[in-house]
């Protein structure tokens, strides 16, 4: 900041001296459009006085004059209440106006000096060179208190995002609830069920119907960090079990799938990751319905330390990749926006990261994760 002091100073200088200059040249310039306008005033006076009293006809003689003057353009004269324009006059506000009474007389005389194009020149050199230091100053300046205003700006931005995020938390929060009441019923149904039904498919819905709950649990307050229950497992087994429920629908949308993924162990949280494949996949196949070419590519490798899976569809769009992580921005008529923001928390709870692209007409989703 002080090794920055002496140019602020130095351009303060200047902009102090600029704009002195200009004001005195103004000054100036207008002490010299006064004098002329006096002088001519007076000729004109002086010439009416002389015509009236030869008996001559003082309006021709304002007409003869006004066609030598370089700066009379215009006349008006009022006699009997009436106001009449010379013929040949320019008259309007854009022009200064001088009044000369000489009984039974009086003339409204329009001075222009927007030729002296010296003068304007001078003005519009010395104005160019304002605008140029005053640029400069403000930049400088700008410049050194934004380092002052930096951390506020960004406090009350992060303040603005929290209150935001906690004003449309409490507007769904109700939509939770009910949901949650209604899961509740189902699994008692379920439970029932199970009583009286050994079918595999219902110790499966129970799962899902479960899994659901938690997720609700966690939905309903994003301010609550995301808790993982870790277990080894293979990556291999859980993204290719996480496609084989899409299968259907998959075939139903014709929807060309590739998956190629390399075995790893990963210690990880199998449910809460799976939920994040399931909303990718399920945004590729929204994104894909009603593209003429239609494919999915799902791959998974080592990386050093880290192992990458990549999530692919032949859409080729993307809206704003920084915001597209951001809660209750969804571009999807009727969403929450909670489904990518929940995935971007999830992997980050694992120590990894997501990111989204558009490479060679494909959108990318890579979720980085620690081998170890």
């Amino acid at each position: 900041m002080r090794k920055l002091f002496l140019p602020a100073l130095v351009l303060g200088v200047l902009f102090v001296a600029l704009v002195s200059n200009l004001y005195f040249l103004h000054k100036e310039l207008q002490d010299f459009y006064f004098a002329v306008i006096a002088e001519e005033t007076r000729r004109v006076e002086s010439i009416i006085e002389g015509t009236v009293a030869g008996g001559g006809d003082p309006v021709e003689a304002v007409s003869s004059y006004m066609e030598s003057s370089p700066f009379l353009v215009g006349a008006t004269f009022s006699l009997g209440g009436r106001e009449i324009i010379i013929p040949g006059s320019a008259v309007g506000e854009n022009y200064y106006r001088k009044t000369v009474k000489v009984e039974p007389f009086t003339f409204n005389l329009y001075f222009d000096f927007s030729y002296l194009e010296e003068f304007n020149k001078h003005v519009f050199y010395t104005f160019v060179a304002l605008l140029f230091f005053s640029f400069s100053f403000t930049a400088v300046t700008v410049w050194l208190v934004r380092k002052y205003f930096e951390e506020k700006l960004l406090y009350e931005k992060e303040k603005q995002e929290k209150e935001r995020l906690e004003s449309i938390n409490l507007v769904i929060h109700s939509l939770l609830h009910e949901v949650k009441n209604r899961l509740n019923t189902l699994n008692l149904l379920l439970h029932r069920i199970e009583r009286n039904c050994e079918n595999p498919y219902v110790e499966k819905l129970k799962k899902e119907v479960e899994g659901l709950g938690r997720y609700l649990e966690e939905t309903a307050d994003l301010r609550r960090p995301i808790v993982l229950e870790k277990e080894k497992v293979d990556i291999r087994e859980l993204v290719e079990g996480t496609v084989a429920k899409f299968s259907h629908l998959l075939g139903v949308k014709e929807i060309e799938t590739k998956v190629n993924i390399e075995r790893a162990l990963l210690e990880v949280d199998p449910e809460k990751l799976s939920s994040v494949f399931v909303d990718l996949i399920k945004n590729a196949i929204e994104a894909l319905e009603g593209k003429e070419k239609r494919k999915l590519k799902i791959e998974g490798k080592r990386e050093g330390n880290f192992y990458v899976v990549s999530i692919m569809d032949s859409g080729g769009e993307l809206p704003d990749t920084e915001k597209i992580f951001l809660p209750y921005r969804s571009t999807k008529k009727g969403g929450f926006g909670l489904g990518l923001y929940n995935a971007k928390r999830v992997v980050e709870a694992h120590g990894g990261k997501i990111e989204a692209s558009v490479e060679g007409g494909w959108t990318v989703f890579r979720i980085t994760l620690p081998l170890a």
